[in-house]
């Protein structure tokens, strides 16, 4: 898979952010919150710095070598489990917050996939849950034909991540070149994501229920503006789903 090949050397690239933290410490302020769920857990960096928020933290993953990664570094329940499956795994009404960071969602292969993920976060939630997520900026990548992503490089690695626009624009072409610098050895990775738009994401949380939905453009809370890299939503569950939505 994909992330395997990155596996490794995945938290020089990804690296632990405490930014992430106080973003999600400003969006819960200072409710109690019992169960935590991080969707698209990885090596567990983020997974880390919500035991500090809860006891009760999970985190799922799909790729085998970045859960074994987590479980070795990080105190906390991590499962393989695909994101359409939680409903399979949780009870309902059963988490206070459910985060998903690193663009995990668009992973997801159409927006009814993304809607029927939705649901399933709606209804692990208990009432008062909050969701919150963040993907890359995919009207900015649109609208500005953006053909790469920041270069990430430090004393270890290199990180090269270019796009190309596919399916009348529907999906990305996400190509990666990740340089190991002590064994000057490269490795060459493609995945194909969804590119998932602002207007699409509030009319499928609107949809299954969510209310106080907000959008920001980076983790210092800013606002979300067209040139803004990362997308990043809030919304919380008040009431019941209504079984016709």
């Amino acid at each position: 898979m994909f992330y395997s090949s990155i596996a490794q050397n995945y938290n020089y690239i990804f690296p632990k952010n405490r930014k992430q933290l106080s973003f999600i410490k400003s969006i819960v302020e200072n409710r109690s919150l019992n169960k935590i769920l991080d969707v698209g857990s990885a090596t567990g960096n983020l997974t880390s710095l919500l035991k500090e928020l809860s006891d009760n933290v999970y985190g799922i993953e799909l790729d085998s070598e970045l859960i074994s990664i987590a479980k070795k570094s990080v105190d906390a329940s991590f499962f393989k489990l695909n994101m359409l499956d939680l409903e399979s795994k949780f009870t309902h009404d059963s988490f206070s917050l459910v985060v998903s960071f690193g663009n995990t969602l668009v992973h997801l292969g159409t927006l009814e996939e993304v809607k029927k993920y939705f649901i399933s976060i709606f209804n692990i939630l208990e009432t008062d849950g909050y969701f919150i997520t963040q993907i890359i900026n995919y009207d900015r990548v649109e609208n500005e034909n953006i053909k790469s992503l920041p270069t990430i490089e430090n004393e270890k690695i290199k990180f090269v991540r270019d796009y190309s626009l596919v399916d009348e624009g529907r999906f990305v072409n996400f190509e990666t070149e990740l340089t190991i610098k002590e064994e000057n050895r490269k490795v060459n990775g493609k995945i194909k994501l969804l590119t998932l738009k602002k207007r699409e994401i509030e009319n499928l949380l609107l949809d299954v229920g969510f209310t106080n939905i907000k959008f920001y453009g980076d983790f210092n809370g800013g606002e979300l503006k067209p040139f803004s890299v990362p997308l990043i939503f809030s919304c919380k569950k008040i009431n019941k789903r209504e079984s016709n939505v």
